[in-house]
């Protein structure tokens, strides 16, 4: 369970990253539509690239997130809770994220957008810290 939390932490981390990059780089509209770009499942150009490396590493960020949540509600009493919210948070976050390219950019939506990808982190992080905890010390749990 600590290697798949890590991995929703780790590939959180990595779509933030990205995003903050297309946000810095006024590359926020690269892609019109959504949820594909122009060049559709084609090798995107450079003018896309970013962009489609930001919603295909959500998708697996959100799938990675949506197995540590299933995985947790079986097996893992003491981290459901984060799990579950981690899950619910990610699936707004691509709501949230088609709102962004389909009103272009605006601001208070775009601000909502980044603003629940930290609460995101925020979650993805205690539970991870939670997964780690359990190993460490078994018999508390």
């Amino acid at each position: 369970m600590m290697w798949l939390s890590f991995a929703s932490l780790s590939s959180v981390y990595a779509v933030m990253l990205i995003g903050v990059y297309i946000t810095a780089s006024h590359q926020g509209l690269s892609c019109p539509e959504w949820p594909l770009c122009p060049s559709g499942f084609e090798f995107p150009t450079g003018k896309y690239l970013f962009e489609v490396l930001h919603r295909l590493l959500a998708v697996i960020t959100a799938a990675i997130i949506l197995a540590t949540a299933g995985y947790a509600a079986k097996r893992m009493q003491a981290i459901r809770k984060t799990a579950i919210a981690s899950s619910i948070i990610v699936s707004a976050q691509v709501v949230l994220g088609m709102f962004v390219v389909n009103t272009k950019l605006e601001p208070l939506i775009v601000a909502t957008h980044l603003s629940s990808g930290v609460l995101l982190f925020a979650m993805t992080l205690m539970t991870f810290l939670f997964a780690y905890r359990i190993i460490k010390n078994p018999t508390q749990y």
